[in-house]
C-alpha cells in the first residue's frame, strides 16, 4: 500500500510540475505576445528569429541610407535646378550685351547684373545640406568655391549602402561639375588680330595697273605712279572671297609701264595637329590668290586632305581665322601664325631684319632677350613711321623715357653666338640712314645714370628730321621730313646691343654683341616668359599627353596607342608622352631665369637614350665659369628617385629568371622610365633656388634637391601647366622661360590661338571671362582690348552653352538617382514589411490559440487536483462507501 501510495505521489508531482509548467508558458505568451522568451524554449524559432530581425536591421539601415541620399540628392537637384536657370539668365544678359547698340553705360549695367549672377552662382555652388556641401565631393566639411573661384574639394563619390554588395552614388562631385569634360565637344580655336581690307583701308597706296587690276603700290613718288581713286578709308573686314593682298597688304612688285606683278606673303605657322603632332611650317601664296586659298593651305597643314578632312578652318565676322576639330574629345590642337613679304629661316628674323611683318595673333606676353639685333621697318600704311617689332619691358609693365636703361635692356645678356656666356650689356649702336639719306652709325653708353629718353635722343640727334617716341613699349619713330604717308623715305635704322668685351670703356665693332633685345610677341611663339603673379609662375599652355606613346623594349622601338591620350599631363607623365615629335634622343631645351635671388641665369637641359661620350643620358648644363664650354664639374646627370640615370624615352628590359617558389622559369620586365615632369620640376627647382648638386652623383643630386624643395615648389597643375612657387618670398624675383632650342615641339607659355571651347569645362573661369568680354565690350577677341586673350563676347556665349549643357547632364543623372533612391526605399520598405510579417508569425503569439490552450490546460489542471485529492481521501470505509 505504501508503495502504490508513493509511485502516485511522484506521478502527481510530475504532472503538477508539467502543467504548471505549460500554463506559465502559455501565460507568458499572452502576456509578453511572443512564442518564446529564450533560445532554449524553441532554438528553431529562435534561429530563424535571428534570420528574420537581421534582414530587418539591413533593411532599416538601407532604408535609412536611402532616405539620407534622397534627401541628398533632391536638394542637390534642386540646387542645380537653380543653377540652369541662373546660367539661363546670364546667357540672355549676354546675348543682350552682343547688341551693337550698346553703350558704355548700359555694358556696366550687364556687367553689375552677371556679377551679382556669378556670386549667386557661387553661393548655389556652395549649398549644403545639415552642415555638408553638396559640391565638395567626400570632403563634406570643405566649402568646394573659393572666394577666387578656384575649386577646393576633392573629385570623390560618396555612395549610399543599398544591400549587401550594393552602393549607389548620391552625390555629384564639383571636380565633375565645374571642372568635368564632355568628349562630345570639340575643340575650337581663334586668332584675335581683327582683318580689315588693306586695301579699302588705305586707298591711297591702291593703284590700277596696265591689266585693269588693282595693286598695292606703296612706292608711288619712286614708281611715277599715283593712287586709282580718292576714297576715304574704311574699315571693312575681309571675307573669303578676299584677295591676299586685301588680307596682308604686301606690296606688289612694279615692272615698269603700268605693269604690276603679284607680290608674295609668306605664312608662318607653328602649334600642334589633334594627335599632337607638333606643325613647324612654312608656305607662300601670291597676292591675287583668296583667302580661302589660305584656309585650305592652313587646314592641309593640320592634315586635312581631299577625302579626309582633320580640322574645320574659317573666318569669323572679324575676319579672325578660327580652328575647329572634325572629330569631337580632342584637346591638343594649338595654332600661331604671322605673315610677311620676306622668306625667312625663323620668324625671329622678321625683326632682326626689318621685315614687314603682319599681325594675326597678340597677346602682349614677355618675350626673352633673344636679339642682339633690330630694323626698322614701316610695318603700316605709313612711310613716315617706324618700328623695330621690339617690345621695351622695365620689370612687368611697358617702359618709359624716365625708365633706366639698364633696367629695360638688363644688366646682363647673352652672348651671340653662344647659348650661355653671359656678359654685360654697354652699349647702343644705332646704323642706318637719316632722313636726307646719310650714313649713320652712333652709340649710347648704358651707364647707371642712363635713361631710355636718352636713347631715344640718341637716335632724334642722328637720323635727321625725326620724331622719337616710346609708346606702349615700342619705339616709334617718325620721319618729319615726308609730307605725304605715300611719299618714300630715305630713313634706315638698325639697333644693336653690345658688350664692352675688352673693358675700355669705349664701343668698338670688335666688341661682342649681346642678346638684350626681346621681341613683341606677334612674331614670337614659344620663347617666352611665363606669367607671374605674386610668388608663383605658371605657364599658360595646358600640356596634353597625345595620341600614342612612343618607347624601347629589348632593344625595338615601341609606338603604341596611348591609353591616356588627350587628357592633362601629370608630374608622372614623361616628357615623350606629350611632345609632338617620335625622336627626341638628343633634343635640348633652353632654361632662362631670374633665380631666387634676382641674378639672370641661362641652362641647357639635354635628353638622351644613348650615353654619350661622357655616359650622360639626359643631363642639365650650367656654365658656371661663363666660358660656353660644357666642362664636365657643370654638366649634370638628372637621376630619378632610385638614383638611376634618366632616358628620353621609356626604355623595357626582359629578363628570363627562375622562381624560386616554384622553380619555374619568369619573365620579368626591368622598367627605366623616360624623364619625367616631375623630374622636369626637379631640375628647375635646384636651378632657380641656386641648390646645384655638388657633384655628379646621386647623392650630391638628392641633397641639392632636398634643398631646393625647401625653397621653391615646382610641377604640374591639375590642368598641365607648369609652375613654380616660391616659397620665401610673397613676390618673387623669379622669371622662368623653357624653350625647345631648335623647334616648338614641347612649350610651356605660347601666344596661341585663343580658346573658345574645348572637351574640357571651367565653369567659373568661363563665367569670368564671358563677363570680362562685356566689360572689353568686345564681341570677338581683339588683340587691341583690355585682354587680348579674352574670347569675346560671341566665344562667350559660345562656351555658356557648353557649361550649361554640363550642368544639364549632371541635372538630369541626379535627378534618375534620386527617383531610383524613391523606388529603393518603396520596395526595401515594402520587403521590410514581408520580412516582418514572417518574423510575427514566425515568433508572435496566437492570442486566440493561446487563450484556448490556458482555459484546457487549466481545466486539465484542476481535474488533476480534483482527482489528486480523491485519492488522497480513499480509506477502507470511504472506499466501501
Amino acid at each position: 500500500m505504501r508503495v502504490t501510495q508513493f509511485t502516485f505521489y511522484n506521478n502527481f508531482v510530475t504532472d503538477q510540475q508539467r502543467t504548471l509548467s505549460e500554463l506559465t508558458k502559455v501565460q507568458t505568451q499572452i502576456a509578453t505576445g511572443k512564442k518564446i522568451e529564450n533560445m532554449y524554449d524553441d532554438p528553431t524559432v529562435y534561429t530563424k528569429f535571428l534570420k528574420l530581425d537581421e534582414e530587418i536591421n539591413s533593411f532599416t539601415q538601407i532604408s535609412s541610407s536611402a532616405k539620407f541620399a534622397k534627401t541628398f540628392a533632391q536638394e542637390s537637384d534642386t540646387t542645380l535646378n537653380d543653377i540652369v536657370s541662373t546660367l539661363s539668365s546670364f546667357k540672355s544678359k549676354l546675348l543682350t550685351a552682343a547688341n551693337d547698340t550698346n553703350n558704355t553705360t548700359s555694358r556696366e549695367a550687364i556687367v553689375s547684373e552677371l556679377k551679382s549672377e556669378l556670386e549667386h552662382l557661387k553661393n548655389l555652388a556652395n549649398t549644403s545640406l545639415d552642415g555638408k556641401y553638396l559640391f565638395s565631393g567626400s570632403a563634406f566639411d570643405k566649402k568646394p568655391i573659393e572666394d577666387d573661384y578656384s575649386y577646393q574639394g576633392n573629385d570623390k563619390s560618396v555612395k549610399a549602402f543599398l544591400g549587401a554588395g550594393v552602393e549607389r552614388e548620391y552625390n555629384i562631385p564639383g571636380s565633375e561639375l565645374f571642372l568635368g569634360r564632355d568628349n562630345d565637344y570639340k575643340k575650337h580655336m581663334t586668332l584675335n588680330v581683327i582683318q580689315y581690307d588693306k586695301m579699302k583701308a588705305n586707298p591711297q597706296f591702291v593703284v590700277r595697273g596696265a591689266d585693269g587690276n588693282l595693286y598695292i603700290d606703296k612706292h608711288q613718288q619712286l614708281n611715277g605712279t599715283h593712287p586709282d581713286s580718292d576714297n576715304p578709308p574704311i574699315n571693312e573686314t575681309i571675307t573669303i572671297d578676299s584677295q591676299i593682298r586685301m588680307l596682308t597688304g604686301v606690296e606688289d612688285k612694279y615692272v615698269g609701264d603700268g605693269k604690276y606683278e603679284d607680290g608674295i606673303s609668306y605664312f608662318y605657322i607653328k602649334g600642334r595637329k589633334p594627335n599632337g603632332e607638333s606643325i613647324n611650317t612654312k608656305f607662300s601664296l601670291s597676292n591675287s590668290q583668296s583667302v580661302k586659298d589660305l584656309l585650305d593651305k592652313i587646314g592641309a597643314a593640320y592634315g586635312n586632305t581631299a577625302t579626309n578632312k582633320v580640322v574645320d578652318v574659317t573666318l569669323n565676322d572679324m575676319g579672325e581665322i578660327q580652328i575647329k576639330d572634325v572629330n569631337s574629345g580632342k584637346m591638343m590642337s594649338d595654332f600661331y601664325m604671322v605673315a610677311s613679304d620676306s622668306d625667312e629661316a625663323d620668324i625671329s628674323d622678321l625683326v632682326k631684319n626689318g621685315d614687314y611683318i603682319v599681325e594675326f595673333q597678340k597677346s602682349n606676353f614677355k618675350g626673352i632677350r633673344d636679339l642682339s639685333q633690330a630694323t626698322a621697318n614701316n610695318s603700316g600704311f605709313d612711310n613716315r613711321v617706324f618700328n623695330f617689332g621690339l617690345k621695351f619691358i622695365n620689370g612687368n609693365r611697358d617702359a618709359i623715357p624716365q625708365d633706366l636703361a639698364k633696367d629695360v635692356f638688363g644688366s646682363e645678356a647673352i652672348k651671340e653666338g653662344s647659348d650661355t656666356i653671359k656678359e654685360s650689356v654697354d652699349f647702343v649702336r644705332f646704323t642706318g640712314t637719316d632722313t636726307s639719306g646719310n650714313a649713320v652709325d652712333v652709340n649710347i653708353k648704358i651707364t647707371d645714370t642712363t635713361t631710355m629718353q636718352d636713347v631715344l635722343d640718341t637716335i632724334k640727334n642722328s637720323f635727321g628730321d625725326v620724331n622719337v617716341s616710346l609708346e606702349n613699349g615700342k619705339i616709334v619713330v617718325t620721319d618729319n621730313s615726308l609730307s605725304s604717308p605715300s611719299d618714300d623715305s630715305k630713313l634706315s635704322i638698325t639697333m644693336q646691343t653690345y658688350s664692352d668685351s675688352d673693358n675700355d670703356g669705349v664701343f668698338h665693332t670688335h666688341d661682342d654683341m649681346v642678346k638684350a633685345l626681346r621681341r613683341d610677341d606677334v612674331a614670337n611663339f614659344d620663347k617666352l616668359y611665363m606669367d607671374k603673379n605674386g610668388n608663383e609662375i605658371k605657364g599658360n599652355v595646358s600640356n596634353i599627353q597625345k595620341d600614342y606613346i612612343t618607347y624601347f623594349k629589348d632593344g625595338q622601338k615601341i609606338v603604341e596607342k596611348n591609353p591616356n591620350a588627350q587628357t592633362y599631363v601629370t608630374n608622372d607623365t614623361t616628357l615623350a608622352d606629350s611632345i609632338g615629335i617620335d625622336d627626341i634622343d638628343g633634343k635640348e631645351f633652353e632654361v632662362t631665369f631670374k633665380k631666387q635671388d634676382g641674378k639672370f641665369q641661362k641652362a641647357i637641359i639635354t635628353l638622351r637614350n644613348t650615353p654619350d661620350a661622357d655616359g650622360h643620358l639626359s643631363t642639365f648644363w650650367i656654365d658656371e665659369n661663363n666660358d660656353g664650354v660644357r666642362d664636365l664639374n657643370e654638366v649634370f646627370d638628372i637621376y630619378d628617385a632610385n638614383g638611376n640615370k634618366t632616358p628620353a624615352n621609356t626604355f623595357i628590359k626582359t629578363t628570363t629568371e627562375m622562381d624560386p617558389t616554384t622553380c619555374e622559369l619568369c619573365t620579368k620586365e626591368n622598367v627605366q622610365k623616360g624623364l619625367t615632369y616631375r623630374q622636369l620640376g626637379d631640375v628647375v627647382s635646384m636651378l632657380v633656388s641656386g641648390n646645384i648638386p655638388a657633384d655628379n652623383t646621386p647623392q650630391a643630386y638628392e641633397s641639392a634637391l632636398a634643398n631646393a624643395k625647401n625653397s621653391v615648389e615646382s610641377g604640374v597643375d591639375e590642368k598641365g601647366r607648369f609652375y613654380v612657387k616660391d616659397k620665401q618670398n610673397a613676390n618673387t624675383n623669379i622669371e622662368l622661360a623653357i624653350d625647345d632650342k631648335n623647334s616648338n615641339d614641347l612649350y610651356f607659355q605660347a601666344n596661341n590661338a585663343i580658346t573658345i571651347d574645348e572637351p574640357q569645362t571651367d565653369f567659373f573661369a568661363t563665367l569670368n571671362q564671358a563677363i570680362e568680354a562685356v566689360e572689353n565690350g568686345n564681341n570677338f577677341a581683339d588683340a587691341s582690348s583690355k585682354d587680348a586673350r579674352n574670347f569675346g563676347i560671341q566665344g562667350a556665349i559660345e562656351a555658356i552653352d557648353h557649361v550649361m549643357d554640363r550642368v544639364r547632364r549632371s541635372h538630369a543623372k541626379i535627378g534618375a538617382v534620386s527617383n531610383e533612391f524613391d523606388m529603393t526605399i518603396q520596395r526595401v520598405d515594402m520587403l521590410k514589411i514581408n520580412v516582418q510579417t514572417l518574423q510575427s508569425e514566425n515568433i508572435d503569439t496566437d492570442i486566440g490559440e493561446a487563450t484556448m490552450r490556458l482555459n484546457s490546460l487549466n481545466t486539465s489542471y484542476q481535474g488533476l487536483l480534483a482527482s489528486i485529492a480523491k485519492v488522497n481521501n480513499l480509506t477502507l470505509l470511504n472506499y466501501l462507501r
